[in-house]
């Protein structure tokens, strides 16, 4: 049985993060307090010998991926599917706001089909993220890999492997966490384990 292994990494403080707005597919920069996080991300997993580096294609991925590319003197690879979950026409707003909404806790608390207006759902997201890990896994067979990616969108994932949780993203990852995640071939399966 051959294991690839990813750490799973959210990406470094932005100023909407700080102003605590969604951002979705929207993006902003990387705070001062985020270049660090991503510094002190790629240092805490320099010691596993990543092979190579995944990234959303949001500037706020790319920019962490960027910084611990440097560190790391690995390649980094941008990929479309890693994307932040789409959250509609929520995008943009403050947390505040969005949270008054009636569908709020069951579209970003919950794993459920339902989506903001013009969003996708939290179970489209996590089959989404999924199957793109399915194919780097097969394509980096044994490979250690760091993935750069989004809250929402680590939450969306991790509800689809039966770690549900009834808190937000926000409440969950911090700003340059990191996960590290196990996929094992026969029978392919994900297994999460402790970083």
């Amino acid at each position: 049985m051959i294991k690839t292994v990813f750490f799973l990494a959210r990406h470094g403080e932005t100023y909407w993060n700080k102003a605590m707005r969604f951002q979705g597919h929207l993006d902003s920069a990387l705070t001062e307090l985020g270049q660090w996080q991503s510094q002190q991300l790629a240092q805490r997993v320099k010691m596993n010998n990543i092979d190579i580096i995944y990234s959303s294609p949001l500037g706020r991925a790319q920019a962490t991926a960027k910084i611990c590319q440097k560190i790391l003197n690995r390649p980094y690879q941008v990929e479309s599917e890693l994307i932040e979950r789409n959250l509609g026409l929520w995008q943009g707003q403050r947390v505040e706001e969005v949270a008054l909404h009636p569908d709020y806790d069951e579209i970003l608390q919950q794993f459920s089909k339902l989506s903001s207006h013009g969003g996708e759902s939290a179970i489209a997201c996590s089959e989404r993220i999924q199957r793109k890990l399915h194919q780097v896994a097969k394509h980096y067979s044994g490979a250690k890999i760091l993935v750069i990616f989004h809250g929402e969108a680590l939450r969306c994932f991790l509800a689809g492997l039966g770690k549900v949780s009834k808190a937000n993203a926000y409440e969950q990852f911090q700003n340059g966490c990191m996960l590290k995640l196990a996929y094992h071939t026969e029978p392919p399966y994900f297994h999460i384990g402790s970083e």
